[in-house]
C-alpha cells in the first residue's frame, strides 16, 4: 500500500509540475509581448524585457492555482484510468476513497508549501518586477504607490477651524512621503469649495506640508505661481503611511507571515483591514481548498477508457475550474469590502466545495 500511495502521489505531482510549466510558458510569452511593446522604442535589452515577464509568472500563478490542481488532478486520474490502473487496483480490493488518498494528501501538502515557500517567493519576483518597471518604464528609482484612482488624503484646515481640505496625488514615494502632481482643495465650513492649489511635489515635514511649484486658483486669483508654499497638517507620518497602504497599496505583496502584524498595526492605528484579513484567510484555506479540488477532480477525470463522455466529463471539469475561479474571485472581492463576513468569502467557499467533491465521491463510488 505504501508504495502504491508513493506511485500515484508521484503521478499527481508530476502532473502538476507539468502543467504550471505549460502555463507558465503561455504567461510568459503573453507577458514578454506586452513587456517589449511597454519599452518598444526604447534602448532597453532584451535580456531586461525577459526577465519583467519572468518575474511575473508567480503573481499569476497565485491567482489561479487552485484550478491548476484541478486541472492536473482531472489528468491524473484521466491517466490512471486510460492504462487500467484504476481497474486493477479496484479489482485489487481498494476503495476509491484508497485511490484518492495519496493525491489529497499530496495536495494539502502542496498548499502547505505554496503558502509558506512559493508565496512569499513570489513577492520579492513581484517586488523585482515592480523595481525594474520603475526604471525601464516608469523610470522611477525609488518604491513608488501610483494607484490608478491616485492617492486621497483628508485633514482639517489647521489655520480656519471647521474647514477641510482634500489632498490628490498622482503617487508618493513611500521611504520621504513624497507626493507628486498633487491637488489640495478647500472646503469652508459649510462644506463648499473655495480655493484649489495644484503643486508639483508636496513633502511631509514635522507639522506642516511643503509644496513646490505651487499654481492658485481662488475667486480673487487666478493662475497665482509660486516657488513654495507650506500648509499646517495634524497629519502624522506613520498615519498617513498606514493609511496608503491600508488604502492604497496591493495586498498581495503581503506574506501569509507578515499579514499578523500588519493586521494589527491598521487596527491599532484605528484603520479598517478587512481586505487584508480576507487575503490571510484566503491564504490558509488553500490547503483545504486543493484537498476539494481533488475530490471533485476524481469525479471527473476517473472514466473507464471506454467511456465515449470521456472527454466531456475533462472538458466539464475544466470548465468547472474557470467557473470556481471566477466565482471565487467575485467573493473575495465583495468580502475586501466589507459586504460580506470574511468567514463567508473565504473559509464558506473551500468548505463547500469540500461537501460538493465529497458527495461526488460517494455518487462515483456507488456507480
Amino acid at each position: 500500500m505504501r508504495l502504491l500511495n508513493i506511485y500515484i502521489a508521484k503521478n499527481f505531482l508530476i502532473k502538476f509540475l507539468q502543467v504550471v510549466l505549460g502555463f507558465s510558458l503561455l504567461i510568459f510569452f503573453i507577458n514578454l509581448i506586452d513587456a517589449a511593446d511597454k519599452v518598444r522604442g526604447t534602448d532597453v535589452p532584451f535580456y531586461v524585457v525577459a526577465c519583467m515577464a519572468f518575474l511575473q509568472i508567480p503573481d499569476f500563478l497565485n491567482d489561479v492555482v487552485s484550478s491548476l490542481v484541478l486541472i492536473s488532478a482531472i489528468i491524473t486520474f484521466f491517466t490512471l484510468s486510460s492504462k487500467n490502473e484504476i481497474t486493477i487496483i479496484r479489482m485489487s480490493g481498494f476503495s476509491l476513497w484508497q485511490v484518492i488518498y495519496p493525491i489529497a494528501i499530496s495536495a494539502i501538502f502542496l498548499g502547505i508549501f505554496w503558502i509558506t515557500i512559493f508565496g512569499p517567493a513570489s513577492i520579492q519576483m513581484s517586488k523585482e518586477f515592480n523595481s525594474l518597471e520603475g526604471k525601464y518604464v516608469k523610470h522611477e528609482l525609488r518604491e513608488v504607490v501610483a494607484p490608478q484612482n491616485g492617492i486621497w488624503l483628508k485633514q482639517s484646515n489647521s489655520e480656519i477651524t471647521g474647514e477641510e481640505l482634500i489632498i490628490q496625488a498622482k503617487k508618493v514615494y513611500k521611504e520621504s512621503l513624497e507626493l507628486d502632481e498633487v491637488t489640495v482643495w478647500f472646503f469652508n465650513r459649510d462644506g463648499k469649495f473655495y480655493k484649489k492649489i495644484d503643486a508639483e511635489k508636496m513633502f511631509m515635514k514635522e507639522d506642516f506640508w511643503l509644496l513646490q511649484n505651487v499654481m492658485i486658483n481662488d475667486f480673487d486669483t487666478m493662475n497665482k505661481k509660486l516657488d513654495s508654499l507650506s500648509i499646517k497638517t495634524d497629519l502624522e507620518a506613520d498615519f498617513v503611511m498606514q493609511k496608503i497602504v491600508n488604502n492604497f497599496q496591493n495586498v498581495k505583496l503581503f506574506s501569509l507571515f507578515a499579514l499578523p502584524s500588519l493586521i494589527e498595526d491598521l487596527q491599532s492605528a484605528g484603520f479598517d483591514p478587512t481586505k487584508f484579513k480576507v487575503y490571510f484567510h484566503s491564504l490558509i484555506s488553500k490547503p483545504i481548498l486543493f484537498l476539494a479540488m481533488t475530490l471533485i477532480a476524481c469525479y471527473f477525470g476517473l472514466n473507464h477508457v471506454r467511456n465515449h463522455n470521456s472527454i466531456l466529463m475533462i472538458f466539464l471539469g475544466t470548465i468547472c475550474g474557470l467557473i470556481f475561479y471566477i466565482t471565487s474571485s467575485i467573493v473575495n472581492a465583495i468580502g475586501s469590502s466589507g459586504l460580506i463576513p470574511i468567514f463567508a468569502s473565504t473559509w464558506v467557499i473551500a468548505f463547500i466545495c469540500l461537501a460538493i467533491g465529497t458527495l461526488l465521491i460517494f455518487r462515483k463510488e456507488n456507480l
